[in-house]
């Protein structure tokens, strides 16, 4: 039942009028914002990345995606407003992710968790192996807290901690 229709089901049931709701005035809509127009999904098979590109993905997509990420076949999952806005997030294995955003694809914001060290650790990223300081490494819910506001607003969620790195390009 979506949104609209519960609305009318309480404003005109027996129940909902016996409860006060046909009294209610009626509220707006709630609608489904995106910023993320492409999203890209790879899959390796071999040395060939036999992924997908979904035009215009909601967010049951955007999080399958992310939640796919195995960190052995698929590896990447990116969400692009356009050729210069858009988020990574790479790896999967062991639960470890590294995640970053460009609004210029010149500087990016690295997701961290500054619990974490600098000790190095080894991700499968873009289907090869790279080492990212642990801190980097972060687990899924940060991840889809990140791409969640980011597709909801093109911007980083202020309250997960971000770090500039101009030379990190996943």
């Amino acid at each position: 039942m979506t949104y609209a229709e519960r609305q009318a089901f309480w404003k005109n049931s027996e129940i909902g009028k016996l409860l006060g709701f046909d009294r209610w005035p009626d509220l707006p809509q709630k609608t489904e914002t995106s910023l993320v127009f492409k999203l890209s999904a790879e899959k390796w098979v071999t040395n060939s990345n036999q992924g997908e590109l979904i035009k215009d993905p909601n967010w049951i997509q955007i999080e399958a995606a992310i939640r796919e990420l195995d960190g052995k076949s698929k590896t990447l999952v990116t969400l692009k407003s356009d050729d210069e806005t858009y988020m990574n997030i790479g790896g999967g294995k062991s639960g470890k992710y590294v995640g970053n955003a460009t609004f210029n694809n010149k500087v990016f914001d690295v997701l961290v968790d500054l619990s974490k060290s600098d000790e190095i650790e080894t991700l499968v990223v873009r289907g090869q192996e790279k080492k990212y300081p642990a801190k980097m490494c972060v687990d899924l819910l940060h991840c889809l807290l990140a791409a969640r506001t980011f597709t909801e607003s093109g911007k980083l969620d202020p309250l997960l901690s971000w770090e500039e790195d101009k030379s990190f390009i996943i």
